[in-house]
């Protein structure tokens, strides 16, 4: 099926009837002052639903004017949210409770990844089934990495030092995993193993770190205690187009990633490539829909979001958990999808 703005509006009602109950004209009453939302990577598949719903127009169709801006170099996510009432934000759970433990006044409302993509690679002829098989290995893990290491290791009952950790930079580090150099390295599951693919001719073995106590949720979406308290109608109608938007992509994942590459993409970027964009994209669906059904799309489990904030501030990834009423409010979402 061709993307074009006419079959995916058709899309678009069928998943109203079908999934989407809230009528419309329910989720905002009138025009309210554009929202900035605030992505914490550049514009590529990671956010298809987000710029689907933005090219289909279920923004405006459902009463808000949404302003998707992409990530800056050495921009910190919650900050930018914080300072800027009328903004909403996506990022990794860590950092919002990082910045909720200093003070700043967010909440997480849903979440695009039910997991985090952090993950290990290694090489397809010499893969480790658990943990226990890198014992006495060598492991690439980059500096925000390397917390998330040491919990994983804890909460499977590792040493600290049964597995050497060394700290690496982003360049060249495929080429010291297939020059043996590591035994394995760290990536992000939804981007960098097509990568290794292209270089290599065929996929690298993945260790996913949820699959080993990392339950993480990625793709947080949040927004300050004023946003949500003075226009939670508005807030309600972003996440209904947003979540919208993810559920047309993946009814089309091939068009979704041509779109993606040939109109949001970065002209000078990797994101370009179609073919790309599309192995990504099968990639993101599974971290999206992974262990949920289709109507539960954007959840997130209160019990799960602690125990993973009392787990990080034990191993030091954040300096204290905050209270969970201080912490999430899913108000806006539960029930809507």
């Amino acid at each position: 099926m061709p993307l074009n703005r006419r079959s995916l509006l058709q899309l678009s009602a069928c998943f109203g009837a079908a999934a989407m109950t809230t009528p419309l004209s329910q989720l905002v009453k009138a025009q309210p002052a554009p929202l900035t939302m605030q992505l914490d990577w550049l514009y590529n598949v990671q956010f298809a639903g987000l710029l689907l719903a933005e090219h289909l127009g279920l923004y405006s169709q459902s009463g808000v004017s949404v302003n998707l801006q992409p990530w800056e170099s050495g921009m910190i996510v919650p900050e930018v949210v914080a300072a800027n009432p009328s903004a909403i934000g996506c990022c990794e759970q860590n950092l919002i409770l990082a910045a909720q433990a200093e003070g700043a006044p967010l909440k997480a409302i849903a979440t695009m990844f039910q997991a985090s993509p952090y993950a290990l690679m290694l090489m397809p002829d010499r893969p480790a089934q658990t943990l226990s098989d890198l014992v006495g290995k060598k492991v690439g893990i980059h500096a925000d990495g390397v917390k998330v290491m040491e919990l994983v290791k804890g909460v499977n009952g590792l040493q600290p030092d049964e597995i050497e950790l060394v700290e690496i930079p982003y360049e060249n580090k495929l080429e010291r995993l297939i020059s043996g150099e590591f035994d394995a390295i760290q990536c992000y599951a939804v981007d960098e193993p097509i990568g290794f693919a292209q270089k290599v001719g065929k996929p690298p073995a993945l260790m996913p770190m949820d699959q080993f106590g990392y339950r993480a949720y990625a793709q947080v979406i949040f927004a300050t205690d004023t946003l949500l308290q003075q226009d939670p109608e508005q807030v309600k109608a972003f996440l209904w187009a947003s979540f919208s938007g993810w559920k047309l992509a993946f009814a089309n994942i091939p068009a979704t990633a041509k779109l993606v590459a040939e109109t949001y993409a970065a002209k000078d970027s990797k994101y370009t490539n179609v073919e790309y964009q599309q192995q990504s994209l099968e990639l993101v669906e599974q971290y999206v829909m992974r262990g949920i059904q289709t109507s539960q799309i954007g959840r997130i489990l209160p019990e799960q979001w602690q125990q993973t904030a009392s787990l990080m501030a034990e191993y030091g990834i954040i300096d204290q958990a905050p209270r969970l009423e201080d912490s999430l409010d899913l108000s806006l979402w539960t029930g809507l999808a």
